[in-house]
């Protein structure tokens, strides 16, 4: 796809701000309306998804130019998705697949992407991670005691952050399956970057040979089944990986395989983990982890800019992410209780993490993070509970910055409570 692929999409849109605002019927206050942490930030509409979507139209047509100001709008966006879903609600508009677009083509005009994001790519092409760590680092995270069968074809894919930066996530992940008797091995230092902080910023050719490598990988390893505790991975692998390269393994997120472990009886919770918590549902296992359905068709204008797909395209709405089975985890652990948030499944509102935010942008990304947790807070909760390394580096760093009493964790750490897996 190219930016003139959506060039009718861009054409359409009528500037009508839904893509800023959660659904009116879904509001529940003035303080928690909005849906899109960039907008809410830099209050200018060109740090919208509409206003991308402008600048996407501008640049297409040849009427603009990437300037640095430009950039920067195009650039300060967690690529969460909201906007899509919110605007879907009224017109089939992809404002973050134009986004993700104008990335590529900034990238490929030579003044893309940011210079902390070419920093981590060069990382990635050299380490095989963003954060430089050796490769023989990969398994530093693994504690004793734990077992592992290098004979199954399942493996556990730890991904970048929880194998280098967030361990605790790794570490009781791996637990929770050696409690249930899923076996499970690692590819350790042939572990490499899934792609996914490369293609969010707009190098979209380099991401591709990363899949294209690891598609290799798996298959020299023979890997039928691979297990993520990371949502950011399990986006790339179950949405974005089958739109460029060939896949034919089964991608399972750990929420979803605890749920069955606890439906099967395989998972037992005994442990009491007395503890009110809110759920905050990740973007990439959330509304981004919805498959892309293959279309072919033409869009046909039936009056001025309104068209009609031939036949019915699918419409992805973000309503068919991994929702219910970490809260369907959570419900089951003895003591504690869940509440909600006020913006929450495809609604729910950014870490701030994403999109390449953390590296070029970390002040917004903490802002970002601190409006969750007020929202979080509000609540009445003790803890916030989520399903993503990414998010569990910028929830600790809000929750420091804003001085909050609320404590984070991963969904993993509370099921590993609930086993004794915490000793």
């Amino acid at each position: 796809m190219t930016l003139a692929d959506y060039q009718q999409m861009m054409d359409r849109c009528v500037r009508c701000s839904k893509c800023k605002f959660l659904d009116g019927i879904l509001v529940k206050s003035k303080q928690y309306s909005t849906i899109c942490p960039s907008i809410e930030r830099y209050n200018l509409h060109a740090y919208s998804g509409g206003g991308r979507v402008i600048m996407a139209n501008a640049i297409q047509r040849g009427r603009a130019k990437f300037s640095d100001e430009m950039l920067d709008a195009l650039y300060r966006c967690t690529n969460c998705g909201a906007c899509e879903v919110a605007c879907k609600m009224y017109y089939d508009i992809e404002p973050n697949e134009v986004i993700h677009e104008l990335r590529v083509a900034a990238v490929e005009s030579g003044v893309g992407p940011m210079p902390k994001h070419k920093k981590y790519i060069d990382l990635v092409e050299r380490t095989h991670n963003p954060y430089g760590e050796s490769p023989m680092n990969r398994e530093a995270w693994l504690p004793d005691g734990v077992r592992v069968d290098e004979r199954s074809d399942t493996i556990y894919w730890v991904g970048c952050t929880a194998a280098l930066r967030r361990q605790e996530i790794a570490q009781a992940t791996a637990r929770i399956l050696n409690a249930a008797h899923e076996p499970f091995a690692l590819l350790g230092s042939d572990e490499y970057c899934c792609g996914s902080p490369v293609y969010r910023v707009g190098d979209r050719s380099r991401a591709i040979e990363i899949m294209k490598e690891n598609v290799e990988r798996f298959k020299q390893h023979g890997v039928k089944r691979i297990i993520t505790s990371c949502a950011g991975c399990y986006n790339m692998l179950k949405v974005e990986y089958p739109r460029f390269v060939d896949l034919d393994i089964e991608v399972v997120h750990i929420s979803q395989l605890m749920e069955s472990l606890l439906a099967d009886g395989k998972l037992r919770l005994t442990r009491e983990v007395p503890m009110k918590v809110t759920y905050h549902d990740p973007c990439h296992l959330g509304r981004m982890a919805e498959p892309y359905e293959k279309w072919e068709g033409q869009m046909v204008e039936v009056l001025a800019l309104v068209y009609m797909a031939d036949p019915p395209k699918p419409v992805r709405t973000g309503g068919h992410g991994v929702y219910d089975a970490p809260r369907n985890v959570l419900k089951q652990i003895p003591g504690v209780e869940l509440v909600e948030m006020e913006r929450i499944r495809e609604y729910a509102y950014c870490c701030g993490a994403g999109g390449g935010v953390k590296a070029a942008y970390p002040d917004f990304a903490v802002w970002t993070a601190k409006n969750r947790m007020e929202e979080a807070e509000s609540t009445g909760a003790q803890a916030l509970v989520s399903c993503c390394p990414f998010c569990s580096t910028n929830f600790h760093d809000g929750i420091e910055e804003r001085g909050s009493q609320m404590e984070y964790y991963d969904l993993t750490e509370l099921v590993a409570k609930s086993i004794g897996g915490d000793e």
